[in-house]
């Protein structure tokens, strides 16, 4: 990664988690702490005292004094200052030139506008031809004729704009235009990222129109529900009567994207359902089911959905993607809901040949969450009742009492003992029952917390969810098998074992073996991180059955490594209270996934008897 490309990335994760740690933004940039910490010390050493980055302990913070300016720098000033030392402004220039060339241009030609060698263009040009992939343009070259950029109109109009314009500024906005831009702007209060981005589409498409290149065809996918608003047509008069042009409708749609790529509060969009934007909602939900059978009611997440799924299509369309939402932390909140979305963002990425970033892949994941518990707020409601059992004095209790209030909310009703009043015989029933005494009573079935740390809200919060984790994991409809897998010679080999465990012990039906071969065939159910989910329907028990299989030599291939086989055999036909734990489950296991301490630990599990231990004391599974 280029110096200032670092840069730009190091402060956008900052303006999206102005408190990060330092690795995480390691990992982020996939760079050594040393390059990092260097890194910061030059950009700071850039940026003024308007705007700097600082560390405190093993944090960085970002400081910002003058909005404008942080405002104007992530505009690409850091990028427009440098100089052609710089591959990235390189390959920007030669982008430019391709793009707007009439004929093919020759590589000594272009080695000597910029000054620098023929291997030097050669090294930028594989680069280009690295970032051009992502657009589905082609850098075609000839000996004797030279080199052509080949691609759609808009793909070529999107390339320029999101590699050319951060690097180059545009002279082709008059000072009129800018000053109704900013009238309009003011008006209908559009962010300043929307202006940017605003200006940069006008000056293009002004540009690509007076040199007769045009979009001859409606643009897939793209929903405009501004076409008729108010606002777009001030828009386009001005642009048309001060550069004497005429906008087709395509040109148009192009025009208004950077308002349709998110919702913004005071513009009047109009509602427009598309059948092909419904019909790939189905592909990517069939492709969610498919790969990990899980069910849910995908005509209320659609309902819940489809505004965000317009924006984040048009987003896709014009390789605009938000960075600045739920970075981070949804994967470890929601595993499944996340993995869901990883799922869908696949199906989407393979139609559109652009991948989306984590930011998105996390926002989408909470409409898949509020679709698998958005009914479980109902349960939650229901008042939890609660003992309290202490040998302090009556004021010590009703301090425990205050803070489990005030930090568990309503949903929960106490009842407090003493040491002598409570009867372990009697008092057996509670959802929770926290103590001062916890020795004594060990044998409770009732969950126990000890106090120690009551007025560690987190501490408390975590307790809490075990508990809750602990009740939900006690409904008994999930059978554990556990193995240690000698080395074999492929992860079918592996599979085969299990199963072969599985059926002697008459736990999956006799047609088991085929669906899981079956469903392999179709997709490799090896997820990465050193995972396998391999799953299927099982005719023959009303439980779900997970077998963990840990393989005693990690299986390396050329693509993939694994450690961990999760096989799981799914009831053909589930209960409720059945889908409620298959829906826990599935978050476990992908928790574990991308958990390293987790599966340090599991590693050290040797029979089933340590694994069940594990099961109780990590909360999982």
């Amino acid at each position: 990664m280029a110096l200032v490309n670092r840069w730009y990335r190091i402060l956008e994760i900052l303006v999206a988690q102005p408190n990060t740690s330092l690795e995480a933004m390691r990992k982020e940039l996939g760079i050594s702490m040393k390059t990092l910490l260097t890194s910061i010390e030059q950009l700071n050493d850039v940026l003024d005292e308007a705007v700097q980055i600082r560390q405190k302990t093993n944090r960085l913070y970002l400081e910002v004094y003058d909005y404008a300016r942080l405002e104007t720098i992530l505009a690409g000033s850091l990028r427009k200052e440098s100089d052609f030392n710089s591959s990235n402004k390189r390959a920007s220039y030669l982008i430019k030139r391709l793009i707007q060339a009439v004929s093919p241009l020759l590589i000594d030609d272009l080695a000597e506008e910029i000054g620098v060698s023929r291997t030097t263009i050669n090294k930028d040009l594989k680069h280009i031809k690295s970032l051009a992939k992502d657009y589905q343009i082609r850098l075609s070259g000839r000996p004797n004729r030279g080199l052509e950029m080949i691609g759609t109109e808009l793909q070529l109009r999107l390339f320029y704009l999101h590699h050319v314009y951060s690097y180059f500024e545009t002279d082709i906005l008059t000072k009129e235009m800018y000053r109704f831009l900013k009238d309009l702007c003011r008006d209908y209060k559009i962010p300043r990222k929307t202006q940017e981005l605003l200006i940069k589409v006008i000056a293009i498409t002004v540009d690509r129109v007076q040199q007769k290149k045009l979009l001859t065809a409606p643009i897939s996918y793209y929903v405009n529900e501004l076409a008729e608003s108010e606002m777009i047509e001030q828009l386009i008069y001005h642009v048309e009567l001060t550069y004497q042009i005429s906008l087709s409708q395509y040109e148009q749609d192009f025009l208004s994207f950077p308002f349709n790529i998110q919702y913004l509060d005071k513009l009047a969009y109009r509602p427009i359902e598309r059948q092909e934007v419904e019909n790939l909602y189905g592909k990517m939900i069939k492709q969610v089911k498919d790969t990990l059978l899980v069910d849910f009611d995908e005509k209320q997440l659609f309902f819940e959905m489809q505004t965000h799924f317009k924006f984040l299509l048009n987003r896709l369309i014009f390789h605009v993607q938000a960075n600045d939402i739920f970075h981070g932390e949804i994967q470890n909140k929601y595993p499944l809901a996340f993995e869901m979305a990883r799922v869908s963002s696949e199906e989407l990425a393979a139609h559109f040949g652009y991948s989306l970033g984590l930011s998105e892949i996390s926002y989408l994941a909470l409409y898949f969450e509020l679709v698998l518990h958005g009914n479980e707020g109902a349960s939650y409601r229901q008042k939890h009742q609660i003992a309290v059992v202490c040998t302090t004095g009556r004021g010590t209790a009703n301090m425990i009492k205050r803070q489990l209030r005030r930090v568990l909310g309503n949903e929960i009703e106490i009842t407090q003992y003493s040491e002598e009043d409570f009867n372990p015989k009697l008092n057996d029933h509670y959802f929770a029952i926290f103590t001062t005494i916890p020795l004594k009573l060990e044998h409770l079935n009732s969950p126990v917390i000890q106090i120690t740390h009551l007025f560690d809200d987190q501490w408390l919060r975590e307790e809490w969810q075990r508990v809750s984790h602990y009740h939900r994991k006690n409904l008994k409809t999930i059978t554990l098998k556990f193995s240690r897998l000698a080395k074999a010679d492929s992860y079918k080999e592996y599979l085969m074992a299990m199963i072969s465990e599985l059926e002697q012990s008459a736990l999956v039906d006799a047609d088991f073996r085929r669906r899981i071969l079956e469903r392999e065939r179709q997709q490799s159910t090896i997820f990465g991180n050193d995972v396998a989910f391999p799953h299927t329907i099982n005719q023959l028990s009303t439980k779900t059955v997970l077998m963990l299989g840990i393989l005693e030599e990690a299986y390396q291939t050329d693509k993939e490594s694994l450690e961990f086989i999760f096989l799981l055999a799914i009831p053909s036909e589930i209960e409720s209270q059945t889908e409620a734990e298959l829906l826990d489950l599935y978050d476990d296991i992908f928790q574990i996934a991308g958990d390293k301490e987790l599966k340090t630990a599991l590693r050290q599990v040797k029979n089933q008897a340590e694994f069940v231990i594990f099961t109780k004391e990590k909360g999982v599974l």
